[in-house]
């Protein structure tokens, strides 16, 4: 008789239990949710980035150093679009060509030159409480130039 006096007593407690728990659990569902969409979102530009750096790999460039413009142009399109055209879907929805950037390449000798192709892309958190910042995503990618060089205008 005297289990049941005690259980009548502490009727709710489970419940009382879920409910503080609850709110931890979301908190740390929504973490790994958030942390997932970032990961994937860093990976797909640093896929965008390598195919970007590949192509500008094997473009012209002029004696002095200076790359192509319009290989330039498609090399960021690339990036942006998935293709040299600026047709389709960008494969990010905030990703923009002026977000992707080509510095000049890299010289270690006169046959060896380096192009790098990077992206600072605003990462916007689907949970904003979680995480109340943006980041900015800095995937960059470095390659030997396999391309030709061109002599003259």
């Amino acid at each position: 008789m005297r289990g049941k006096k005690e259980n009548r007593k502490e009727r709710g407690i489970e419940l009382l239990e879920f409910a503080l728990l609850v709110p931890f659990l979301l908190l740390l569902v929504g973490g790994a949710v958030e942390f997932g969409r970032a990961f994937y979102t860093y990976h797909i530009l640093s896929k965008a980035v390598r195919d970007g750096a590949r192509y500008l790999a094997t473009s012209r460039m002029s004696f002095t150093g200076t790359l192509d413009t319009n290989a330039q142009s498609r090399t960021r399109n690339l990036v942006v679009y998935g293709t040299i055209d600026t047709t389709g879907p960008r494969i990010l929805p905030d990703l923009l060509v002026s977000h992707v950037n080509i510095p000049t390449p890299t010289s270690v000798s006169p046959t060896e030159q380096y192009v790098t192709v990077g992206v600072n892309y605003p990462y916007s958190p689907f949970f904003s409480f979680i995480m109340p910042i943006t980041l900015t995503l800095r995937p960059s990618v470095t390659m030997q130039f396999l391309g030709s060089v061109t002599f003259g205008s």
